[in-house]
């Protein structure tokens, strides 16, 4: 993609997921996304239907996302495309978001629209509904970050990339969203430690806002793809030159995985796995056998996937 890649437009989505006043509230929209008790979803009797809800609910608020793209590149068509000078001012409307994130200094972007609710949503339309409510009424939450991804997508000047620029966006949104609705009883501890380093988020954020401004401002932002790109052909390089050698490697580290998704929990708890961490264990070693026997390469998956530029 022309501008900043779909990787770093992902983890802008993440980072905008573990956000103070996004992250905090996640059991609350879960529960009413679903319309069972935090008690019902922390045992994971409701886990299905948790599941399905919150899919309908990613798509309500994706749809806005990527409809939002496709305006600010369609007034960049219609202005011919940004200039030197408006590209080096929106870079340093980015950096100064991206201060503001670490430092909070201008208290007016702290304002938050949110939506409130008391009754669960009926159906898949109303998790839908909830989704395209979420868009418009956290977006000052999310904004800084937000505001960036739409700066870098009007500085493409092409709908269809800029649309798949906030998808990208949304799915760095969307997959802790669905993965909390599917593991939360799992993923509680993982999103207290967040809450307790918000200020690291916060941190983690504003850097890497002010690192793109700073391309963005110097015209530079094409650097930023080169990196991945360049960490793909390396790779490929690699697995060219010693096939086994990296397999083996991929191979070992979701052994790695497996065993700690399994281990880790004994040694901490004393309690013997459970059937979904040994189902996960189980898939994880799968995984490793094909890369150990050559059936597949992991390590070219990635490779491919550092390479896409959203094209």
């Amino acid at each position: 993609m022309n501008g900043v890649s779909a990787l770093t437009a992902m983890a802008a989505g993440l980072l905008s997921f573990l956000s103070p006043c996004v992250l905090p509230l996640i059991p609350a929209y879960l529960s009413l996304v679903s319309g069972y008790g935090l008690s019902d979803i922390r045992s994971g009797a409701a886990r299905n239907r948790v599941l399905k809800r919150t899919l309908v609910f990613v798509a309500g608020f994706s749809i806005v996302f990527a409809a939002l793209g496709l305006l600010f590149s369609g007034a960049s068509m219609l202005l011919g495309g940004l200039s030197r000078t408006i590209t080096l001012i929106a870079g340093i409307l980015v950096i100064i978001l991206g201060v503001n994130l670490i430092f909070d200094f201008i208290k007016a972007l702290d304002l938050e629209a949110r939506f409130h609710s008391t009754k669960a949503p009926r159906g898949y339309a109303g998790a839908f509904l909830l989704g395209i409510a979420f868009a418009a009424g956290w977006s000052p939450c999310v904004g800084p970050i937000l505001a960036s991804i739409l700066l870098f997508a009007a500085q493409g000047g092409n709908a269809p990339k800029s649309g798949l620029l906030l998808l990208a966006y949304s799915a760095g949104l969307a997959l802790p969203f669905l993965a909390a609705g599917l593991f939360f009883d799992r993923l509680t501890p993982l999103m207290s430690w967040f809450k307790h380093h918000a200020r690291a988020v916060r941190v983690a954020s504003g850097g890497l806002l002010v690192a793109l401004g700073a391309f963005m401002a110097f015209g530079r932002l094409s650097y930023v793809n080169s990196l991945t790109a360049d960490a793909s052909g390396a790779l490929r390089a690699a697995i060219a030159s010693s096939p086994a050698s990296v397999n083996g490697v991929s191979g070992g580290l979701w052994c790695l995985i497996a065993v700690s998704i399994v281990a880790v929990p004994a040694i901490r708890h004393r309690q013997a796995p459970s059937p979904v961490q040994v189902s996960f264990a189980a898939l994880f070693f799968a995984v490793a056998l094909g890369d150990f026997s050559g059936l597949w390469s992991t390590a070219r998956l990635v490779a491919g996937w550092l390479g896409y530029q959203g094209a």
